[in-house]
């Protein structure tokens, strides 16, 4: 037993610095000044508490996860989506209070494809964690707008933990789940106020820099979707973008073609696939070359010490050195799971809702307010055309959505990569006359041009990190 406790207190050292945070997507942060609001007691939640209290003397590994972070709300008020759901205490079990010695093994817990080769919005709901009521409503709503994609891809994790206090979002390959920030879900000033302030603890970590790299989806029009009014239909399409993000994670760990054969006797990371992984395959195929960009993401997204001749690096230094390589987003670059993840999100939310997306370089000014001040050095609108970049993006969907690789590598074909004006602002670059090809005009979902039409020409007032 002591030998075996030491292996499972070893393996999750490692694998709690190894866990992939996101946020369906990353840039690196902007000084932005941004007012937090107040979370109410948690006795305003509609919801019931579904977990007795939890001793203070247990080792929660929930809570090794984040610099200064416990979940200890999420585990008094973390209750089933639906009622009456048999597996409501195998999921708060499995997903929410594991120790060190209590994982829970896919007999315990399985794969949502293990149950079903094209999982329904009932079956999904059916794996669902929420501590209130509101999230569950406003998730199912979601998942209505979605496309058939989306949905198959849900067949790679164990369950969905929407919690007040979870940020970033993140997916754990050791209980095969997803944990969802519902900053993006909230549509009434009530629902906002349930939802935790605390900032993301990458948010600073990139300011030691002289350059930002902003990034933004762009739908037909040319609107930037952070700066919709925020309706369901705006929702739903910023969430598809986190969501597409975390199941490109859980499927990059269980495949579909692994499902069958997944040992479901052992813990969960235990079964997890190894050499043959997509996101190994991709780096053994199609690496990023760039050693200086992986350097300063480990600055951004890490927390690493930043070199004293890296902080004297100017956006112009970054935008020579970026489109030199085959990622299409910093943030590729602060893990291969990642990288991974970036492409595929990218690449779905445009064959899904025909919308493109924009990363760019730009200055980084020690107060930033307005716009006007962040010069784009270097930009580029559909990076995902080349291709070079293409062909990994390849690579990723036919480990990870073999059924929409060969229909999405034809719309990609009908991508043009389009420059930024260097000079001006990035949100004046917004507006580059997107061409509007076959592809953009027939969305998988036709929720993108819906919500178009209703706000053509919106533009930021300010700029709004995008993380």
């Amino acid at each position: 037993m002591p030998n075996r406790l030491i292996y499972i207190r070893s393996f999750f050292l490692l694998l709690v610095f190894s866990l992939g945070a996101c946020g369906g997507g990353g840039s690196s942060s902007a000084r932005v000044a941004t007012p937090l609001p107040v979370v109410p007691d948690s006795s305003t939640s509609t919801s019931e508490t579904a977990v007795p209290a939890a001793s203070a003397n247990l080792d929660y590994i929930m809570d090794q996860f984040f610099p200064g972070k416990t979940f200890t709300g999420m585990r008094s008020l973390v209750r089933p989506a639906t009622t009456a759901n048999p597996l409501a205490a195998a999921m708060i079990d499995c997903t929410v209070l594991m120790t060190e010695t209590s994982l829970c093994s896919f007999n315990q817990l399985s794969l949502l494809g293990m149950q079903t080769a094209d999982p329904t919005i009932d079956d999904i709901m059916a794996r669902t964690l929420v501590t209130h009521e509101w999230m569950a409503v406003r998730l199912r709503e979601v998942l209505e707008r979605m496309p058939p994609e989306l949905l198959l891809m849900m067949r790679g994790i164990t369950a969905i933990v929407i919690s007040f206090d979870v940020r970033p979002s993140f997916y754990w390959q050791g209980t095969g789940a997803i944990y969802l920030d519902p900053d993006r879900l909230w549509l009434t000033e009530a629902e906002r106020l349930t939802v935790d302030p605390a900032p993301d603890f990458r948010t600073d970590l990139g300011n030691v820099f002289q350059f930002l790299m902003p990034a933004r989806y762009v739908a037909a029009g040319e609107v930037d979707l952070r700066n919709l009014p925020r309706n369901l239909d705006s929702v739903s399409l910023r969430m598809a973008a986190l969501v597409y993000h975390e199941l490109a994670h859980a499927n990059d760990f269980y495949p579909p073609a692994s499902l069958a054969s997944i040992n479901r006797t052992v813990p969960m990371h235990q079964a997890v696939l190894t050499g043959s992984r997509p996101s190994n395959l991709l780096q053994g195929a199609f690496p990023l070359t760039s050693t200086l960009m992986a350097r300063l993401a480990g600055v951004s997204f890490g927390g690493n010490t930043a070199q004293s001749s890296d902080r004297g690096l100017l956006a112009a230094d970054i935008g020579a050195e970026f489109p030199l390589d085959v990622a299409n987003d910093f943030y590729n670059y602060s893990s291969v799971r990642e990288d991974l993840a970036m492409l595929f999100e990218e690449a779905m939310m445009f064959y899904s809702f025909g919308i493109a997306r924009d990363v760019a370089v730009t200055n980084l000014p020690a107060e930033l307010t307005s716009c006007e001040q962040l010069v784009v050095a270097w930009g580029e609108r559909n990076r995902l055309a080349h291709p070079a970049i293409q062909a990994r993006v390849q690579l990723v969907l036919d480990k990870v959505l073999p059924e929409f690789a060969a229909p999405l590598e034809q719309r990609l074909a009908s991508l043009v990569p389009l420059p930024m004006r260097v000079g001006e602002d990035f949100c004046a670059n917004i507006a580059l006359n997107m061409p509007a090809p076959a592809a953009l005009q027939r969305p998988s979902s036709q929720l993108g041009a819906q919500l178009v039409r209703a706000n053509p020409n919106l533009l930021p007032e300010k700029f709004l990190p995008y993380l």
